[in-house]
Formats: structure tokens, sequence, C-alpha cells
């Protein structure tokens, strides 16, 4: 990834949402996705999460404290469903889970779950060091079928400020609540518009689904009943997202 550049001031802030519909959704499912911000990195195997951050953290388009990675989790058996989480090369660290998951739901749908992780290595002055969150689409959505399970994980090397777990914790909720909180100003703001920026987003990203489907790009069944009523939809951008919203819903529970 060198020489890659981006404008001055620019910073790779995705909220969870984003990380799922336009990272992780088309990488697990075969699809074009940007590039040179989400690497594909082996969290689990013979390299320790700090030697890991050194060697993609330069990689960095604006030299920010998290990483983000895409993984392929590792089965304990072939036929089991649990994951390994040991990593390093003597395999005596540990990412050791936190929650059972937060659903992330968007357009009235699941569209996937975050975990959230902390690294175990009692002994290494890395124990207790290392944070990360680990983004797993939601089983509707994933159209190509193998035997792999691909995530997106963050992973952040903690403050050394002597706050306590819980502190960290509610600061980091706090952080991801807050971009929310902006993108939901952002669309209050443009009301007078009818729809904003972001708005826009979720249109093309859905009506490119939903052309991918309909040219037969996905293994699903294109409704006749909708495809029809998509055909007649006019210029306005609300009736379009609405019935866009509509299909990807019926998509899941059909």
């Amino acid at each position: 990834m060198g020489g890659y550049q981006v404008p001055v001031g620019y910073r790779f802030r995705p909220s969870e949402e984003e990380l799922l519909l336009h990272y992780l959704f088309p990488r697990v499912n075969g699809n074009d996705y940007p590039k040179g911000v989400v690497l594909d990195c082996d969290l689990y195997g013979t390299k320790e999460p700090w030697t890991i951050w050194r060697d993609f953290h330069h990689l960095s388009p604006d030299d920010q404290e998290d990483i983000y990675v895409f993984t392929t989790l590792k089965k304990k058996t072939p036929n089991g469903s649990r994951f390994c989480r040991t990593v390093g090369a003597a395999g005596t660290g540990v990412w050791k889970g936190e929650d059972s998951g937060k659903k992330i739901r968007a357009c009235g749908n699941d569209i996937g779950i975050r975990k959230r992780f902390r690294y175990m290595n009692p002994g290494s002055p890395h124990d207790d060091r290392w944070i990360m969150l680990e983004f797993q689409l939601d089983e509707s959505l994933v159209r190509v079928r193998n035997k792999e399970t691909i995530v997106l994980c963050l992973v952040r090397k903690k403050e050394t400020s002597g706050k306590s777990k819980l502190e960290e914790r509610q600061n980091h909720e706090v952080d991801m609540a807050s971009r929310g909180e902006i993108q939901a100003q952002h669309v209050h703001d443009d009301q007078q518009q009818h729809i904003d920026a972001s708005t826009y987003d979720q249109l093309r990203f859905l009506d490119d689904y939903l052309m991918n489907d309909i040219e037969g790009e996905q293994d699903t069944m294109v409704n006749p009943t909708l495809l029809a009523q998509y055909g007649q939809q006019g210029t306005s951008t609300e009736d379009q997202l609405r019935f866009l919203e509509d299909y990807l819903m019926n998509d899941i529970e059909g």
C-alpha cells in the first residue's frame, strides 16, 4: 500500500453499520469494496497482537491508533461450532470474550453482530493491553456459501492512563454512540431536502445490490411483483429508498 494518498484531514472513522455493509458484506460475498484501509491478516496465527499492530499501523492512511483487518476464524474441531482464540507461536495468548455480542441493525433488519475481546497472556507485559472488536455479518446477508467464516476486526492498543476496565469500556461505547449521533444529526439537518448524503449512500448500496440480484449475480430469486414495482418507481428518491428497503426485508425473510 506504499504511496497511498488521501485528502488532508482525512480520518477513517466508520460506523458499525458502514463496516458491515460497505466493507464486510462485499468482502464476504466476493464483490468489490474500498481498498487500502481494511487489509487481510491472520489474527489467530503465530504473530502476537503487538506485532500485527506494528506491521499494519504504519499502513493506515491517516496514521490512526486503531487498525482494521479482515481475518478468518478457525474452528477448534472440523465439525464443531466453537472457534479457537489462541494466538502467538507459543499459544499462550488468547483473545478472551467479554460479551455475548451486540446485534447491529439497519433498515429494520439484523445485519451483523459485534463482539468485544481482550488479549490475555499472564506473565507477559502485554497482558490485558489490547482490545479487539469483531464484526460478523448476519447469515441472511451471506450469499457466497463456503466453509470459511470471515470477520472484520478492529484492534486497539489500550491507553496507559490507569483507567479501569469499566471506564475504558464506557468511553468506547460513548465514542461509538457519538458517531451514530453525528450521523443522525446530519439526517435531521437535511430534512428540508428530504434526504442527506448518508441516505444517498444507502440508496446507492441497496440499488447496486438489487441490480446485481436482478442480473443474476446473487444466489437469490427476485420477486417478479417487486421487480415490476421497481420499474414503475418515479424520480422520488424517498420512494426508491423505501422500495429498496422493503425489497431487502423481503429478500431476508424469503
